[in-house]
């Protein structure tokens, strides 16, 4: 049960963090903005913080229900005197009608006999009409209260969280108690944004972001011009140096060239894909140059992926790509040998509840050989998230600026192992010795149970599950697991096989379970390749069906 003030001290601690952690890099205006909503009195600030949490800026006072404001009128009133909203009637239709009813609608004379008509068509009449009488009749129907500098509100949340994805939501989560997080260190060393500039600099990337929902994306200029308003970080050294930024709008760049080559745009998709420096890319400029026969150009791209590869994806596009351009230039180059996983075939009844999942029904013939969980994902990056808990949380400048993290910020970046290679050189050390390391993964198992880490995925990894990983698999499959997991988590992370089975007479084995039609993808066959190399037991079983017999 929350207390009746929530909202009011989650608020505040946002607020309060911000404008000290920023203080000599907001605006007089943000500043300004922060003071006036602390100094409203309290039946004010409760109704503007109440509406600054809903998606629309503008609200029928009618319509407003908080049994805590008794006087809703003249709290909005004093919201308005301090600037901070308006109480005059809207005046364009766009605002006013997502807050008119249907029923209201029909009243208007204008719609006077207007029968089996949708609510989307209806405001759209309304609109060709333009009609001023329309707009004075709807204007009222109530008293109306229109929020101010909601923008400065939002920007606060971008600094507060990094991010334009989490908001006030994560305090009423947590206090709920359905999330708990790590305690960690946080001060103005490990803000968000050291600078002004790129406090705007991000936020202008995600007015963008919002931007790409409401432009034609099947309008190739306006996916050009989109690509123009990002931040210019090419030019700009101290923007060049913000990896999150970077990596952000290099993403976003990725998205948009990717939409230019859907609409057969390959030239315009090829300069975005040349700003973008994170993958894929690199692979996507050598298809396209590929496509384009400009073979030499793909190839020398295609050779800079192999010789340096950022992830493990370039790592094997490259190694199939550089013989293929070669042979189309003429040049003598080695065959690639195509990896095959071993793979087994397993038939299975038709159930008669057909809805049962395949890696259900093959996790449970298994069980008639050994104990067999479905981990995918979970397992490995579990175990992982427990072995170096400490060191994931560790006080790190920039790792941490807000309380509702369950990974640093730096965690799919290059320099997350870079900036903590001293406790990994430590940590790796007892990977020799496999009662230290399964002590160590169960000492955070116990001690953190149920506290957010992005690696651990609690309901996936049970004890029965950890303690049978820990004991069957060897600490060396453990290291070759977490080197390629760390290389790139963010890819990595996905694409473990389904099921892991411990057979009676000892071992374990992990199984990928594909059903009839289905087929590996691109990163579960590198897990694959990447077992074979080193030595780790796997398997691909294509589950086929049969009909039951009618005497079974």
């Amino acid at each position: 049960m929350l207390p009746e003030n929530y909202y009011l001290s989650n608020f505040d601690a946002l607020t309060h963090f911000v404008v000290n952690t920023y203080r000599e890099i907001l605006t007089v205006d943000e500043l300004q903005w922060a003071q006036t909503v602390r100094d409203l009195p309290e039946p004010s600030r409760r109704l503007y913080i109440r509406l600054l949490s809903r998606k629309a800026n503008t609200f029928r006072l009618g319509k407003l229900k908080y049994p805590e404001i008794t006087d809703l009128i003249d709290a909005a009133n004093r919201l308005a005197s301090a600037g901070l909203a308006s109480v005059s009637a809207p005046n364009q239709l766009e605002d006013i009608l997502p807050q008119v009813t249907r029923p209201e609608l029909m009243k208007l004379p204008e719609l006077k006999g207007v029968k089996g008509v949708s609510r989307a068509m209806l405001d759209e009449r309304l609109l060709e009409l333009d009609v001023p009488e329309v707009l004075s009749n709807l204007q009222a129907l109530d008293d109306w209260i229109q929020i101010l500098n909601s923008d400065v509100f939002e920007l606060f949340v971008m600094c507060y969280f990094g991010n334009r994805y989490q908001d006030l939501t994560e305090f009423v989560l947590r206090d709920l108690g359905h999330q708990t997080f790590e305690t960690y260190s946080i001060d103005e060393h490990t803000r968000a944004f050291q600078t002004r500039q790129h406090i705007d600099a991000h936020w202008q990337y995600f007015q963008c972001q919002a931007a790409l929902s409401l432009i034609d994306v099947t309008s190739a200029d306006e996916i050009v011009s989109l690509n123009g308003l990002l931040p210019d970080i090419e030019s700009n050294v101290h923007l060049a140096n913000d990896a999150h930024l970077v990596r952000r709008v290099s993403r976003f760049r990725i998205q948009l060239a990717r939409q230019l080559e859907r609409l057969q745009e390959p030239v315009k998709a090829l300069g975005l894909y040349q700003m973008s420096p994170n993958p894929p890319s690199r692979e996507r400029q050598v298809r396209i140059l590929s496509a384009q026969e400009k073979f030499t150009e793909a190839l020398g791209i295609a050779e800079s992926m192999l010789a340096k590869p950022i992830d493990d994806s370039e790592s094997r596009f490259s190694e199939r790509q550089v013989p293929s351009l070669k042979k189309q230039l003429g040049q003598r180059a080695n065959k690639l040998k195509t990896f095959k996983p071993t793979t087994t075939k397993l038939t299975l009844q038709i159930s008669e509840n057909n809805d049962d999942r395949v890696e259900w029904r093959a996790k449970q013939y298994y069980e008639q050989s050994g104990r067999c969980y479905y981990a995918e994902n979970a397992l490995v990056r579990g175990v992982l998230g427990l072995f170096i808990w400490d060191i994931m949380f560790a006080p790190v400048d920039g790792a941490f600026h807000h309380p509702f993290q369950s990974a640093p910020s730096d965690l799919m970046l290059p320099e997350f192992m870079d900036k903590r290679k001293d406790a990994f050189a430590l940590r790796w050390q007892e990977l020799n010795d496999p009662l230290r390391f399964a002590a160590r993964v169960w000492q955070f198992w116990e001690e953190k149970q149920g506290v957010s880490n992005v690696l651990v995925h609690w309901s996936h990894l049970s004890e029965k599950l950890l303690s049978d990983a820990l004991i069957r698999i060897p600490v060396a499959h453990w290291q070759a697991l977490f080197d390629r997991l760390l290389l790139d988590i963010r890819h990595n992370g996905k694409g473990l096989p389904d099921l892991v089975l411990f057979p009676e007479n000892g071992g374990y084995e992990f199984i990928e379970i594909k059903g009839p039609g289905d087929a590996l993808q691109q990163h579960q066959r590198r897990w694959m390749q990447y077992f074979s190399e080193h030595g780790i037991p796997h398997r691909v079983v294509n589950v086929r069906y049969v009909q039951r017999k009618p005497d079974e």
